[in-house]
């Protein structure tokens, strides 16, 4: 379980309670120096406990970074590399999208405190919808559009520009909710049948993908009817969480972070075409589509390097020691520039800035 999820579920179990083994250690790595230089390391700020998802808009250079244990949005210019801002007013911040063709940044807001986690807490047995938010933002003036409610744990979220409409997984809530680009309204709800990991949309197969992680599945959704169309068991990996879609081939990506595998999964059969060892409790992943490179970040602060110009076959490049923390990564896919946000470096949040040497 990521270990943001897992704050929530400690907290949350305590209060139900009220009311009614250690992680394995990973192998030593070598530095990601070996393949990339540190173009510069950012200050954000004083040391935090959690970083969370990260969206980089092409359209203006932002980077969105989510500052979860502290309820803030980062916006970093990474034209200037400066800090364009840093929005409060989230109890918590778990996912964040960029959508350029909007105009908007949709971010995922679950909530904190005595309330929220008896919520989730609730939300996990069934007896509650969850006081968890996603809130709109305008992505050029950062001004507030809209607050909606997305049930128990929103979490990762996806932009399906045929449709114009957004997918926020409901981690707890077992779920998918459905937002209108256009109108910034809620227009379903979508009950998947197990606690939901990521959640991605496919341009080839023109259906939206979310693996369930208490099932260990793939669940294809179309999002004109907004009915799971096909279950793909996934074999071979465990609580499937990360997911990254290949552009223009139809094969999915997903990271299982109970036995650090990383799977490829053709999404119109289901077929498990590739398994590999990755990073060690692996959670976020981001895609550079020019250079063919998929990233895989894990709670170990390791990084994993796959060489996917063969989607069906990916290579493992390298996994390398990123960073305490190092659990989120974003590209830059104009110019390759590789972002990881670490919690502390010398009592200091920084944001590493990384080019890959080749």
């Amino acid at each position: 379980m990521p270990a943001r999820a897992s704050q929530f579920v400690a907290a949350a179990w305590i209060v139900v309670s009220a009311l009614v083994a250690g992680p394995a250690v990973a192998a030593e790595r070598p530095s990601v120096e070996t393949l990339f230089t540190r173009e510069r390391d950012v200050l954000i700020g004083p040391k935090i406990d959690r970083f969370d998802y990260q969206s980089f808009d092409a359209s203006t250079g932002r980077l969105f970074v989510a500052e979860m244990s502290v309820g803030k949005l980062l916006v970093f210019d990474t034209n200037n590399h400066t800090i364009a801002a840093e929005l409060d007013g989230f109890p918590k911040i778990t996912g964040v999208l960029a959508v350029p063709e909007l105009r908007k940044v949709y971010v995922s807001v679950p909530g904190s405190g005595i309330r929220p986690s008896l919520s989730v807490a609730l939300g996990m047995v069934g007896i509650g919808k969850g006081d968890g938010q996603v809130a709109i933002l305008d992505s050029r003036s950062l001004r507030e559009l809209a607050r909606l409610p997305a049930g128990v744990f929103p979490d990762g979220l996806a932009y399906d520009p045929d449709h114009r409409k957004i997918f926020v997984t409901d981690e707890f809530g077992k779920s998918l909710t459905v937002i209108d680009g256009v109108t910034d309204q809620t227009v379903a709800r979508i009950d998947v049948g197990g606690q939901v990991g990521n959640v991605q949309y496919d341009e080839a197969t023109k259906r939206v993908y979310a693996p369930v992680q208490s099932t260990d599945e793939l669940v294809a959704v179309d999002p004109a009817s907004y009915q799971v169309v096909a279950r793909y068991k996934l074999t071979g990996g465990k609580h499937p969480h990360g997911l990254a879609i290949a552009p223009g081939a139809a094969v999915g990506f997903v990271a299982c972070d109970e036995d650090d595998r990383l799977l490829a999964v053709a999404l119109d059969t289901g077929r498990i075409q590739s398994r590999l060892s990755i990073a060690h409790d692996p959670d976020v992943l981001a895609l550079d589509a020019a250079s063919h490179r998929l990233y895989v970040a894990g709670e170990s602060g390791e990084l994993s390097i796959l060489d996917i110009e063969n989607a069906a076959a990916p290579k493992l490049i390298a996994t390398l020691a990123a960073g305490d923390g190092a659990h989120t990564v974003a590209v830059d896919p104009q110019t390759h520039r590789v972002f990881l946000p670490l919690r502390d470096v010398g009592g200091n949040a920084v944001l590493r800035i990384l080019r890959p040497r080749a």
